[in-house]
């Protein structure tokens, strides 16, 4: 392989991941998950925002360019198709086990309690091990064998005229892997740890997840002295804007303590900042270290610990989240190591 066709295929899988961790919103992964024909919508729209991340790929190599952008359109809507009917299949067998255990021993049959199966989990790691899969070997029989389009041959040398060609291939290979880093280890390693480890109850007859915990009730309209302040949140940082204290008036109002952030947006925080220090040691050659943040991790759980069912799902989400560190920040340095 050469290193150009190396860098195509760099581009080629974080397109991939562009188009499902970044463009996909929560909502879209949800209604493409549907049962029936309701998903067809979200389906496709998906399938459509796959198809024009990899139009760049048809716009450099002409005809085989565009076949990659059908095959991987195509086949990225049938394989989330796929994975989604098992997932409700695999969900609805573990819900109605539960339900067993439950009329076994005499308990009630509704607010079964974690009916978790690690399948779901399974299927997530499947589903895109099968999109990366289509994406190698499209790659391997049509754009490795395949010349630049001339027009666009000439753009790009154009463009990069002034500079140094094996520079800029460096530093834009370099790029494109570490940006799908950065990609796996905050978004991917996330939602895979949350698939993963989300527990499941019963609730009349439907399979929900665990439910989050009631949300607090507005507080009551301020009072015309108190300074009307607006909570705002940008991805996981979130912040309190209040006007100029000098604009309002000055009759002294109790301060109203901050509430609490809800634990499961710390935890998957704490997930986020874990994978991405795990990746730092290890492109710095300190693996040794990985146990270090492990361990400091569990000291802070110590005394929670203590709690089987507890313990078995931090133990569970703790090495999901390790093993996504580790294995993309290796793949990682295997392939900026090829770069010589």
């Amino acid at each position: 392989m050469t290193a150009d066709q190396g860098l195509v295929l760099a581009w080629l899988l974080l397109a991939h991941l562009v188009s499902d961790f970044v463009l996909q919103s929560g909502r879209m992964a949800r209604s493409k998950a549907a049962p029936g024909n309701a998903a067809l919508p979200a389906l496709f729209g998906h399938a459509l925002v796959v198809a024009l991340c990899v139009v760049p790929f048809g716009l450099a190599f002409g005809t085989p360019g565009w076949w990659m952008v059908a095959i991987v359109a195509v086949s990225h809507a049938a394989i989330d198709r796929t994975k989604s009917l098992l997932t409700r299949r695999a969900e609805a067998a573990a819900l109605a086990e539960a339900r067993r255990r439950h009329e076994a021993a005499g308990t009630a049959p509704d607010g079964l309690g974690p009916a978790w199966t690690p399948v779901p989990g399974a299927l997530f790691a499947v589903d895109q091990l099968a999109h990366v899969a289509v994406l190698v070997v499209a790659w391997t029989a049509l754009l490795s064998v395949a010349p630049l389009d001339p027009g666009f041959a000439g753009w790009a040398g154009g463009w990069l005229g002034r500079w140094d060609q094996a520079l800029a291939h460096d530093v834009v290979f370099r790029a494109v892997v570490l940006a799908g880093l950065l990609i796996v280890n905050v978004r991917a390693g996330a939602l895979f740890v949350g698939v993963l480890v989300v527990p499941r109850l019963a609730t009349e007859g439907r399979t929900t997840e665990a439910p989050a915990p009631p949300p607090t009730p507005p507080p009551a309209t301020p009072p015309a002295s108190t300074p009307v302040a607006w909570t705002f949140q940008v991805g996981l940082i979130e912040g309190r804007a209040v006007p100029d204290q000098a604009a309002q008036p000055t009759t002294p109002v109790a301060p109203t303590p901050a509430a609490p952030a809800p634990p499961g947006r710390v935890g998957e925080a704490i997930g986020i900042l874990e994978r991405l220090l795990i990746v730092t040691l290890v492109l710095a050659g300190a693996e040794a270290a990985i146990g270090l943040v492990i361990a400091a991790k569990t000291l802070a759980r110590f005394k929670q610990l203590d709690d089987r069912d507890f313990a078995e799902y931090y133990l569970l989400g703790t090495l999901a989240s390790v093993a996504v560190a580790t294995v993309s920040a290796f793949v990682a340095v295997a392939a900026l190591d090829s770069l010589g």
